[in-house]
Order: C-alpha cells, then structure tokens, then sequence
C-alpha cells in the first residue's frame, strides 16, 4: 500500500509546526516524556484495536510523523481542526491552558453543586413554601431543571464552535446568579418552578463549553484535562448540600440563597477573563450541518448508547436516601448518603481522565459503563443489606458514574474533528436530556410498586446501563467480526491450493 508523497494542504502548517516542536526538543524531555508512558506493553495492544482511543505519541521521524498524519484518520481527524491559519497544534499545557481548565472546573462546580444538592432543597421546599404540595409535585421542578441543564447545550455547542467561550461564559454565570437571586425571594411553586427553569436554562448555556473547551488546548493529555474539569461537578455536588443544610440551620431562606449566590458570583468571574478557545472565529456553519455527523456509524451509536445510560445515570442519584431507608442505616449515616455517593464521584471523575489516557478512552468508557451495572445489579438490588455494604454500593455507584460521564466528552473527542466538538457534543447532551425527563419518573413509580425499595428500580436502570454500553460499541464491534471473518476467510482460501498440490503429490 502506498503513501502519498505529502501531506494534504491542511496539514501542511501542522506537520511543520510538529516537526519543529519534536525537533527541538531537549533530550531529558524525550526521556521523561518515554518514561511517561511506562504502561508501554500494555497501552500498545489496548491503544491499537481501533476503538478510536486518543493516539499514542506522534512519532519524531519525518517520513514516520507524514506517513501518520495522512494514512492514520482519527489523527488527521482530530488535526484537521487545528490548523486554522497559524493555529498550531494543542499546546498539551501552559499557564493560558490551565486557565482554562481551572476557569471551566469552577463553572462545573457551581452549576451542578446547585443542580445535584436538589435533594436538600426539596426537604425544605416541603416543610416550608410548598407545605401543601406533595413530593412528586415539588420534584416536577427538580426534573425540569435537570432538563433544561442539558437540552439547550446544541444550540451552546454551535455558538461555542464559532465564537467560543467567552461569550457564553458571560451571559450563562449572569443568568446562573441572577436565578439564584430570584430563588431567594420565591414564595409560590410557579415562582420557583421559574427560578430552577432560569437555572436550568443557564447550565444550558455552560455545560457544553465548559466541557468541550479542554478538547481546544489538548489532545495527548485530553482526557486527564476533561477529567479534571469535570471534577468541579463532583466536588460541587458533596460541598452544595452539606453547605445549604447547614446555612437553614442558622440563618433563612433568602439570607442563604443569597450567600450561595454571592459565592457562585465571585468563583465564575475568572471564566469572564481566562475562559477562552484556541481556534479564530468563523461563521457558524448551517443547520444542515447537524445531520452530517449522524452519517457516521461510531457517532450515531454513541450517542444513542449514551442516550440509554442517561436515562437513569442520575436515577440512583434522585434514590440514594431511598437505598440508605429501606436498608434500615442509622440516621447519621443516612443523611449524608448522598453526599457518600458524591465523594465517590468525584473520586470517578478525577481519576478516569488519568487511566483513559494511560489505557485508552474507549475501553475506560465501556468499562466504566458496564461497572455501573454490576454496583447496581450487586449493591442496589438486595435487600436489607449490612450497612457496610450499602456504602460501598453508594460510592461504587458514584465513581462508576463519576468517571462514566467524564469519559462522554473525551470519547466524542476521539472521533470528531476538533472544528465540530462543540456541536457533536452538544447534540449529545441536548438529546440525552429527553430520556433523563423519563428514567427518573420510571424508576419513581417502581419504588413505589417495590413497597418504597428500589429493588426493581435497580434492575431497570442495570439493564439501561448494559443495552447502552452494548450499543456505544456495536459499530466497532461489527467491524472487528468482520475483518477476524475476512482473514479467517483468506486462511481458508490459501490452505486450500496447498492441500490440491498435496493431493496430486500423493497421485504421482
């Protein structure tokens, strides 16, 4: 099979700027960067499948570093997008890098440490403003919000694509503190239903870049850096609920939602200044472009399968007090089951993006997702269990889900031009939002066939994590049959002229 003798025009600026970079490396930097990779024998067979994990380093010899940027897809993929006029390539680090890391780890950390400490909100919504509402009626506001934190983000991914983060930064942390303010002096259920909506609507906004941006400064490195960013969320979601249980114990509803709101203002400010992509603006491209990606098999089914795992990601979530009752915990222990089941998310979320990028994204995907359905099947099904056993299902359960929805937006990267991120992602999150409206009222109705147990709850959400991790990998699945059948099928066809030659040997 031959090569071409150079590159495409697109990865002319690209292949240069490499070469100039592995060229003027230092020796003790080649050194470190080889003893980096330590996993070498390990990483070599997992990395070389073709389930489309982040490359291994880019080779230093110019013939070998051409031959794979232009024979290698999922390389030149992912360059592509990257050499925009004097756009190199991802720096993998650097003082704005980080930045923008840290900058995008505090969005996370105040929209989802509000989102996530719903459960204690509810608490106090039934025993205070809506005392004459039922629990499924204050939930509806729960659900809503959940919704819209997601179901915008393919609109956020089109803007992010082509104008980047700042904007969005800006107009979706206002919007996040104004909500909270408006929060703090709602007294009716309409009111606060449009409060959670305008928060919700402001997730919206930020989830998608927040998420998609790291994908702009790394490649080598982007699943440790998505990684990292997205433990804001965990981290927000163990300090939210503790924070606002112990704030209505001191002090009121308003003087509370206004700290909140306080602090969530001062901690997304820097993203108003450092929050920034690498690639110059351009026009967004039209509405029909959403169907392009759609004609590819590995991005189709990936979103779908994970269309299915969000159906009840967040299920055991909503529960976690649930499991802890019906298990009989004692009370101190139960009151902070979700707080138990968020410090193992955020234990998931920072060390997913270290083990995707030592082993492979795909594989940490596939594996974390099918982890979520063995906790479950093993820890949520049973019951009464030792309470030794249910904290570890609720933390088992968190960093399965934790590293779970990390690895969502580094396996996007891996197969997606980095011009298109944004918008593949946000399709992702926007359409994910309809079956997260649905799990959780599903699993609802069966807690309460289950006499309050969350017995049959739990094998609905194991087998939605089992389908959905099936069909994420279906694709690339297929094609390995295919290809063990082709050479199978050449085996055959080869051995045969050898038994014939055989044959007529014995004859003579």
């Amino acid at each position: 099979m031959s090569r071409p003798s150079s590159p495409p025009p697109h990865l002319h600026h690209t292949l240069s700027r490499i070469l100039s970079m592995t060229t003027a490396a230092p020796s003790h930097r080649t050194h470190s960067r080889t003893s980096h990779f330590s996993l070498a024998p390990i990483r070599s067979n997992l990395l070389d499948d073709g389930l489309d994990n982040i490359p291994p380093p880019l080779p230093h010899d110019h013939k070998q570093l051409e031959r794979r940027l232009t024979q290698d897809p999922d390389v030149e993929r992912q360059m592509r997008g990257s050499g925009d006029g004097e756009i190199g390539p991802p720096p993998e680090g650097g003082r704005e890098a980080w930045l923008v890391v840290a900058s995008s780890f505090f969005i996370l950390f105040c929209v989802f440490g509000f989102v996530t400490s719903f459960g204690t909100l509810q608490v106090y919504y039934l025993s205070h403003q809506l005392l004459g509402y039922s629990k499924s009626q204050v939930a509806w506001i729960s659900s809503v919000q959940m919704f819209l934190t997601f179901a915008g983000s393919i609109f956020a991914g089109r803007i992010f694509d082509s104008h980047g983060a700042r904007g969005l930064a800006i107009a979706g942390s206002s919007l996040s503190v104004g909500a909270i303010i408006a929060i703090a002096f709602c007294k009716e259920y309409y009111q606060l239903m449009l409060g959670h909506a305008a928060f919700g609507l402001s997730g919206s906004i930020l989830y998608s870049p927040g998420t998609a941006i790291a994908g702009h400064w790394f490649m080598r490195r982007r699943s440790t850096a998505t990684g990292i960013v997205v433990c804001g969320s965990g981290l927000g979601g163990v300090i939210y609920p503790i924070a606002l249980k112990r704030l209505f114990d001191q002090l009121s509803f308003r003087d509370t939602m206004l700290i909140i709101a306080g602090m969530n203002a001062f901690l997304m400010l820097p993203s108003w200044f450092f929050m920034k992509a690498r690639l110059p603006p351009r026009q967004p491209p039209p509405l029909r472009a959403l169907l392009g990606p759609w004609k590819e098999p590995r991005y189709a089914f990936l979103v779908i399968g994970s269309c299915m795992i969000m159906m009840n990601w967040v299920s055991p979530y909503f529960n976690a007090p649930t499991l802890a009752t019906s298990n009989y915990l004692p009370t101190n222990i139960a009151s902070y089951s979700v707080a138990i089941l968020q410090a193992g998310s955020f234990t998931g979320r920072a060390l997913s993006g270290v083990l995707a990028d030592a082993v492979g994204v795909w594989h940490m995907y596939v594996l974390m997702a099918l982890l979520q359905a063995v906790v479950i099947f093993a820890f949520w099904t049973a019951s009464p269990l030792p309470a030794a056993a249910v904290v570890v299902g609720l933390a088992g359960y968190g960093f399965a889900s934790g590293a779970w929805i990390t690895l969502v937006a580094a396996s996007m990267g891996a197969i997606s031009p980095t011009r298109e991120f944004g918008m593949r992602l946000g399709m992702l999150w926007s359409l994910s939002s309809i079956p997260l409206l649905i799990g959780p009222v599903i699993c609802g109705v069966l807690v309460g066939v289950d006499s309050g147990k969350f017995s049959y709850a739990a094998i609905f959400c194991g087998f939605t994590f089992l389908i959905g991790a099936a069909l994420a990998v279906s694709p690339r699945a297929l094609e390995m049959l295919a290809q063990v059948c082709a050479q199978r099928k050449r085996s055959l066809q080869q051995e045969q002229p050898r038994e014939g030659e055989e044959d007529e040997g014995d004859k003579e």
